[in-house]
């Protein structure tokens, strides 16, 4: 039995391998993305290096760019912790072959390069279909909101910004005449030129004491009066988003309408039948009586009172309620901007609350495969199904090219009902299973028979989602985008975007989505 612990003694020499190439195993899986850079087609980024001139050699791009990546593999987002993590991480280091390029730098080429960042992810995908991956049996696509790098409390809406632009514009009024009071027309630094020469300064100094103050700078004046422009133009800027804002929120509220019309209809059609019966039925009793008899059985209650009225006159109230709601909310929230992030939205979270964020859009194959994505500001997705079963056709395109298989085909597009309406439902394009309700069929019901061919398309495709094999190809839908929505949000570190505007954010998801499916690569050939 050992007498003492091992010594820990600091002050001893270097005792890593002389050659980076030691420092990880071989197996590690940052020689993996180190390779995956080496092989791709970096054009993009190396052609904006300027090369040739004086001052220091810049960084490679393509250290820079497999650092980024590595970075968001471990869900790393911030330019300074990935400056830290070159001082302190061996993964890093070897990367950056003990280089250590500060935040800014960091930052500069992330900004630098967005474009790029989507003919990364093209090349990713690309690979990944070379390997083998992207089973198109049946396809995905959800929405999911990503945070903005936006305080909720920095959104405010025309008129709160109008009065802010008044506070600031009557503060720095009165911060000018205090300083012209005291300083006149010169900046206060510097001695006037009467105050210069020793010999008139005694002089000037006695005159001065008895002016009267001195009238204020005109160009000051000026120069306010062009920051007012300024301000009153980003407030006229404001105004016309928040319109457009109101005006894409508008497929939510026709959709609760067409709810609300629909329920009313069936507690008319429903008041109707009633009320036929219950005559039929006095007509029938009144026959009777007049022969001395009567009809067996419980009178008919009042129309007002039949349970099926009940019902369909709840189904109204909730949906008026869910109408109001809407409205409330719309109202409330799309004629807002944000200060911060003016590109990001007001949208609402599962527990009723709103959060300044973009809508991420994302196809996704069924073996985990990112194959398109799409950053939106709407809050909802009803609009946004056309524009993901495009993308979606493109980069099967792209990977029939690719891996020269020219029967490669889609499947079915899966899609929530957050994406229902009849648009989405009759666009040319691919097969598709869109959800028409939340609700699932009551267990033990028996399925609806098959609509005619001239029936309503929502008919067919709520008929469809009755079937055994409908009902078993939507179950996949779930199990197939949502851990990928997860990933990018909780290993990638997108549950808070660390860069502002619809651009830039777009940019970052690019990077994000990439870094997925190369490490899905990664899986896939270690276990192969």
């Amino acid at each position: 039995m050992a007498k003492g612990f091992k010594v820990v003694d600091r002050g001893q020499q270097f005792l890593l391998p002389p050659s980076l190439l030691d420092w990880l195993p071989a197996d590690h899986q940052v020689w993996f993305v180190i390779d995956a850079v080496a092989s791709m087609d970096t054009t993009v980024f190396t052609s904006r290096a300027r090369l040739g001139g004086a001052g220091q050699a810049p960084y490679d791009p393509r250290m820079l760019l497999a650092l980024l990546i590595w970075a968001y593999a471990g869900g790393v987002t911030s330019s300074r912790q990935v400056e830290r993590r070159c001082r302190e991480d061996i993964a890093f280091m070897v990367i950056s072959g003990l280089a250590r390029p500060d935040h800014a730098t960091i930052a500069r080429f992330r900004k630098d390069h967005e474009a790029a960042f989507e003919t990364l992810f093209t090349q990713v995908l690309m690979l990944c279909g070379r390997a083998g991956m992207g089973g198109l049996a049946h396809i995905a696509i959800d929405g999911t909101k990503l945070v903005a790098n936006a305080s909720r409390n920095a959104t405010c809406d025309g008129e709160a910004l109008r009065s802010m632009v008044r506070r600031l514009l009557a503060q720095a009024e009165a911060d000018d005449t205090v300083e012209d009071e005291h300083q006149g027309p010169d900046n206060g630094n510097d001695l006037p030129p009467d105050l210069r020469d020793p010999q008139q300064r005694a002089a000037t100094i006695n005159r001065l004491l008895a002016d009267a103050a001195v009238d204020p700078d005109p160009d000051r004046a000026k120069a306010r009066t062009s920051a007012a422009r300024r301000l009153n133009r980003t407030v006229a800027l404001c105004d016309d988003l928040a319109r457009r804002q109101h005006s894409a929120s508008q497929p939510v509220l026709d959709k609760a309408r067409a709810r609300l019309a629909k329920a009313q209809d069936r507690l008319a059609r429903t008041t109707a039948q009633i009320t036929a019966t219950n005559q039929a039925r006095q007509a029938r009793d009144k026959e009777l009586a007049a022969n001395g008899r009567a009809l067996p059985g419980t009178r008919p209650v009042p129309v007002d009172q039949h349970a099926h009225v009940r019902a369909a006159v709840a189904s109204v109230q909730r949906a008026t309620a869910r109408l109001n709601e809407k409205t409330a909310a719309i109202t409330d929230n799309t004629m807002k901007v944000n200060r911060t992030d003016p590109d990001c939205r007001l949208m609402p979270r599962h527990d009723g609350g709103f959060i300044p964020a973009y809508n991420a859009q994302l196809a996704v194959t069924a073996d985990h495969l990112i194959l398109a994505v799409h950053l939106t500001q709407d809050t909802n997705d009803v609009a946004q199904a056309t524009t993901m079963i495009t993308k979606t056709e493109t980069a099967v395109n792209l990977l029939r090219d690719e891996t020269n298989q020219p029967t490669l085909t889609i499947g079915t597009l899966l899609f929530d009902a957050g994406y229902n309406s009849d648009a989405n439902l009759t666009t040319p394009g691919p097969d598709r299973l869109i959800a028409q309700s939340t609700r699932r069929r009551p267990a033990g019901t028996a399925p609806p028979e098959q609509p005619p061919p001239h029936a309503p398309a929502r008919d067919h495709m709520a008929w469809r989602h009755t079937t055994t094999e409908g009902r078993n190809l939507y179950r996949k839908r779930g199990s197939t985008v949502e851990p990928v929505n997860a990933h990018l949000k909780d290993r990638r570190g997108l549950r808070r975007l660390a860069r502002r505007g619809l651009t830039a954010a777009t940019a970052e998801l690019h990077l994000a989505a990439a870094v997925t499916n190369l490490l899905r690569l990664h899986s896939r050939t270690a276990t192969t």
